[in-house]
Parts: structure tokens; sequence; C-alpha cells
């Protein structure tokens, strides 16, 4: 007759993630935060070239 064993009956931890895929992945992860810093200078740059322009065509 088999005695159970510790660990045969503790509950053992659940992993905090999925194990992931790495093939699915892709190779450089975006820093998605400097993307978006990026596309608001851009967009602001665009409202003040906008702008300049404006203001140029009513000073003529």
């Amino acid at each position: 007759m088999n005695a159970k064993r510790p660990e045969d009956s503790a509950a053992h931890k659940a992993p905090l993630t999925a194990p992931t895929d790495r093939e699915q992945r892709t190779p450089f992860p975006w820093p998605w935060g400097l993307v978006a810093i990026g596309v608001m200078a851009l967009g602001w740059v665009g409202i003040y070239l906008v702008w300049n322009g404006v203001v140029f065509l009513f000073n003529l």
C-alpha cells in the first residue's frame, strides 16, 4: 500500500500568466508610450503649422 506523499495532496500555485508562444510574438516589443508621445508631438506641430497658415492668409 502506497502512502500519500505531501506533494501529492498539496495545492500547487497556478501560473500568473499563460505560457506564450514565441513564434506569435514580435521580436521587438514596441514602446507604445513613446509612440503615443511622438504622435501627440506630430499633432501639435501640425496644429501649429495650420494656425500659422491661417494667420498668414488673414494678414495679407
